[in-house]
């Protein structure tokens, strides 16, 4: 198990500074416990994230979707919830830099442009069963290095972790 002592004090600041709007993970658990957690960042209390980052720095770290970028488009991800379809999302994604692998297959982080709104992804040839989804406005992404509360592993970056991606290199996905 991973040493998990200030992931959210550590790592909040930093996304926070990159545009980002963090907030901490629960232990054992892939949430925010707090009410209203989906607002965005702009329109919180002055001081709340310093709240939190006193009374939740040893929690885990996830984003709020939706962070906007300067060409108008939104931060998302393409999240795909099994391995048969990971290659292929990749592909279509053109190689995506950045993503994060929790329990079973891979969420990519992405550009958005257009409403924002929740979207899941079905194959029609297996019966319109679903594989996946985009999230962005009012989803939650758990970052590493959480703690995944099935598997007890960190969470992991596959490719290059988001703040060490330009987002101009993001795929962008037209909603």
């Amino acid at each position: 198990m991973v040493d998990q002592t200030r992931t959210f004090g550590d790592l909040a600041p930093l996304y926070r500074r990159a545009g980002f709007w963090p907030r901490p993970v629960r232990p054992g658990t892939k949430a925010c416990p707090f009410l209203k957690w989906n607002i965005p960042d702009p329109e919180r209390k002055l001081g709340e994230l310093d709240g939190w980052l006193e009374s939740h720095g040893n929690w885990g770290i996830g984003l709020v979707l939706g962070s906007p970028f300067p060409d108008g488009t939104k931060l998302a991800a393409v999240d795909i919830d099994r391995d048969d379809y990971m290659r292929v999302t990749q592909a279509l994604l053109r190689n995506p830099p950045s993503g994060r692998i929790g329990a079973k297959g891979i969420a990519y982080l992405v550009r958005l442009s257009g409403d924002g709104k929740y979207r899941a992804l079905k194959v029609k040839g297996e019966g319109g069963a679903k594989i996946g989804e985009i999230l962005c406005d009012n989803r939650f992404l758990v970052l590493p290095p959480t703690i995944h509360p099935d598997t007890e592993q960190s969470y992991r970056w596959i490719g290059r972790p988001l703040l060490e991606v330009d987002y101009r290199e993001l795929p962008i996905i037209e909603a």
